[in-house]
């Protein structure tokens, strides 16, 4: 089992207190219904005796030891068959013996001679009497069975007004108390089988990969403005952007980079929305951005920036004639947009057979011409968990890869089969982008200033 962070625990017990909440609301007012409409009020009546002779006769150390002696036998005629048929025919209760035996307690008071004699019933005075025609018939039966005269009633039997078994203020204690345990060993348990990301170094130290950064979670009324970094270029998403921007840019210039995949361990990941971003962020700063859509399936790159799937990039693979200059058919299919530097290429019609379009000769050859007619081509590419070889694919044809993982959302043994593959691909992978960080995406990143 792996080490367990109490911080992240923390931090998963804060998003998940509610289930405590929920549980010690449940069991108080379950505790109060199970009061009020259920639950039958017993009142308790107590009487007490005592060993000690009645006559004028001086006590000797042999009578105090004889009580004793006699104090666990006593206990067990309260409750015999003797005792409580009489009481039961005297009182005319119409109990059986049974049931009046579960009414009765008795208990021996510590280094005394005190017995106490408790009857628990729905009618207070029915108590009161049956504890007292117990003591008084027992006084009566021990001197018949051993010609004793040693019991004394020390306390008549008394009744209390109050149930003895409803005490709603520490039942609902209680009921709180065991909703609270329930609670925390639940989100306990939810917390050891939850294997998604929570914290960037789960990506870093488990997963060996590094984190180019960690994306804001868009706020309800920014999810529809998915072009944040013109929308809103203050924000704390589009300064994110442009430090991915920089890093990316880094490794640009540090391992020759022009063609780089975005893909994901799972679908709704988030990734069209970080390509779109990454690219029109890329063209702000001056580099020559082909933005192309390879999600050859699902792919929604032409509903963000408000066009048409086909033509695209399918139509240009297929339709390659030998006859015409690649770089003069692919202008053909390109999409030009208002942001200065920013091409598109849409994913193009269906195909039945995609990974054949994609190891085909042409697709690799489109590849190669791109990379000479831009200074970066983002490739926006289906889920690697998809049961489609697409990406796998791709991922070996350009000169790098990112994966778009979403905290809370994306199972680390997902992520961690997404990095073998792309491994088994041979492709370079580039680092992790964590989406969907708590951080509210309306903060403005220069509010300080």
């Amino acid at each position: 089992m792996e080490e367990i962070d109490l911080m992240d625990l923390l931090a998963y017990f804060c998003k998940k207190v509610w289930i405590v909440i929920t549980l010690m609301l449940v069991f108080i007012i379950g505790v109060i219904v199970y009061i009020n409409f259920i639950l039958t009020p017993l009142y308790d009546s107590h009487t007490t005796l005592v060993l000690a002779r009645v006559s004028g006769e001086t006590i000797t150390q042999n009578d105090i030891s004889l009580n004793k002696n006699l104090i666990s036998t006593y206990r067990e005629i309260i409750k015999s068959r003797l005792i409580l048929d009489k009481v039961n025919e005297t009182l005319d209760l119409d109990l059986s013996y049974n049931a009046l035996k579960q009414m009765v307690s008795v208990a021996s008071v510590n280094d005394t001679e005190l017995i106490d004699i408790k009857v628990s019933y729905t009618s207070p005075e029915l108590a009161q009497s049956i504890a007292r025609e117990i003591a008084n018939t027992f006084k009566k039966e021990i001197i018949n069975i051993y010609k004793l005269e040693n019991v004394s009633i020390v306390d008549e039997a008394t009744f209390d007004d109050n149930p003895s078994n409803i005490s709603p203020t520490k039942q609902s204690i209680l009921a709180g108390m065991a909703g609270l345990i329930l609670g925390c060993g639940i989100i306990f348990v939810m917390f050891i089988f939850d294997d998604t990301i929570k914290q960037k170094r789960d990506v870093v130290e488990k997963v060996k990969l590094s984190v180019l950064g960690e994306l804001p979670k868009l706020s309800d009324k920014n999810i529809k403005n998915e072009i944040q970094v013109i929308k809103d270029p203050k924000s704390v998403f589009s300064e994110t952007i442009r430090n991915i921007r920089s890093n990316v840019k880094f490794l640009m210039t540090d391992k020759k980079l022009k063609t780089i995949l975005i893909t994901s361990a799972l679908a709704s990941e988030g990734k069209s929305i970080f390509a779109a971003n990454l690219a029109i962020s890329l063209a702000q700063a001056g580099e020559s951005v082909l933005l192309v859509d390879c999600d050859l399936r699902k792919g929604r790159l032409h509903s963000i920036f408000a066009g048409v799937p086909s033509p695209g990039y399918t139509d240009l693979v297929m339709y390659h004639d030998t006859n015409t200059d690649f770089q003069t058919l692919i202008k053909s299919f390109i999409n030009k947009t208002k942001i200065k530097n920013l091409d598109l290429l849409y994913r193009g019609g269906k195909c039945a057979t995609t990974s054949e379009l994609l190891e085909s000769y042409v697709n690799k050859e489109i590849i190669a011409n791109l990379k000479k007619m831009y200074s970066v081509v983002i490739f926006d590419s289906a889920p690697i968990n998809s049961h489609l070889t697409d990406s796998l694919i791709l991922s070996n044809l350009v000169d790098g890869v990112l994966i778009v993982a979403t905290k809370k959302y994306t199972p680390m043994h997902l992520l961690k089969e997404t990095k073998e593959q792309l491994d088994n691909a041979n492709a370079k992978i580039l680092g992790v982008i964590l989406n969907k960080d708590e951080r509210s995406s309306d903060e403005k990143y220069y509010g300080y200033y």
